[in-house]
């Protein structure tokens, strides 16, 4: 998966340079995709658990502002992260000591994808359906549950990571090893808003679709019966676009949340790109 740029450029970045350290990234779901959403976080009382979280991740790359790129995996992988993590994803040896400020990552569909920690059966479903994230799971409040599963065939590049106390991209240690989170927030699907700061966890809308299908409630919402939900139809307040094109019913909102769901070093920020 992993292809170092040793050419000229960066023989020149090690001169300039003291020693070399090794980086390691990993990807990982927390506990929201591992374990459960409580109750206790949903503005509306449902807990979610995800049985699957697959996402592809690729072209991981480590660089500068300057333009100078010193490591650049250009294979993908697709990773469960509901399974116990973190769990790694590439690792860079010998990198020369110094910070570099421009990391970024994609989760896109890759026909060429290599698999990470999932099966066979997983790798197939991804590459036969386009996919880049698939997730499985329920959601439940009382005596009601509901099954989804979710695949989207999205190509976003997650760029300019940084986090708020350790700054933009990483430090390669001279003779030690950085191990660098690539974070997966599965909390994000379910926000009903696409810019604020204070969105809320929410469920009631998304299970009141499951009506919407052609065979009538079945206890499993559907990408096809959210698309039937207008966001004009939810209360005022709710599933905000903050402005965002081409978002008019619930299968777009979610669709947007999911390009949100890549992360840095837990709560740190990237900036999603489509392509």
């Amino acid at each position: 998966m992993k292809k170092l740029m040793l050419g000229l450029g960066l023989m020149g970045l090690a001169a300039c340079t003291h020693g070399s350290g090794d980086v390691t990234f990993t990807t990982y779901g927390e506990d929201f995709i591992e374990k459960e959403i409580p109750a206790e976080d949903f503005e509306d009382g449902w807990t979610v658990k995800y049985s699957k979280f697959l996402v592809t991740i690729g072209e991981l790359k480590v660089a500068n502002h300057g333009g100078e790129v010193v490591a650049d995996a250009a294979g993908a992988k697709v990773f469960d992260v509901h399974k116990p993590g973190p769990v790694t994803v590439v690792r860079f040896p010998a990198l020369p000591a110094a910070d570099w400020d421009a990391v970024s990552y994609a989760i896109a569909p890759s026909a060429s994808a290599e698999a990470g920690n999932v099966s066979a059966e997983d790798m197939n479903l991804l590459k036969a359906k386009g996919w880049s994230v698939y997730m499985e799971g329920t959601a439940t409040k009382g005596a009601v549950t509901k099954k989804f599963a979710w695949g989207f065939p999205l190509n976003t590049l997650y760029e300019h990571c940084e986090h708020p106390d350790l700054g933009e991209g990483l430090t390669v240690p001279n003779g030690g090893e950085e191990t660098v989170q690539l974070t997966m927030h599965g909390d994000h699907l379910f926000f009903d808003d696409l810019q604020s700061p204070d969105a809320k966890m929410r469920f009631d809308a998304l299970a009141a679709a499951d009506k919407l299908g052609s065979g009538g409630a079945d206890g499993e919402v559907t990408l096809e019966e959210l698309e039937q939900v207008d966001l004009t139809e939810l209360p005022v307040g709710q599933y905000g676009t903050g402005g965002a094109a081409n978002v008019r019913n619930l299968r777009d909102f979610v669709t947007a949340l999911v390009r949100t769901v890549g992360h840095f070093r837990g709560e740190g920020e990237c900036s999603p790109r489509a392509r």
